[in-house]
């Protein structure tokens, strides 16, 4: 499996987990964009999941360092 990561994929992953972390931060439900995001991306959906969990994981750790 060959994944192309071109700029304008990076830039708009890059984006949506911006987006992402901004709802995870206020409300939580991040993941709702972020793995429909990394699947349209041509992640398969074990990794697209664990790419959200490690994501998940550094933002609760930063949440509660800031908050």
């Amino acid at each position: 499996m060959t994944l192309d990561l071109t700029v304008e994929l990076i830039t708009l992953l890059f984006f949506v987990a911006m987006l992402a972390g901004f709802i995870d931060a206020i409300a939580g439900g991040g993941g709702l964009l972020t793995i429909p995001a990394l699947m349209w991306a041509g992640l398969p959906p074990t990794v697209a999941l664990a790419t959200n969990k490690l994501q998940a994981c550094g933002g609760s750790f930063f949440a509660s360092f800031y908050f």
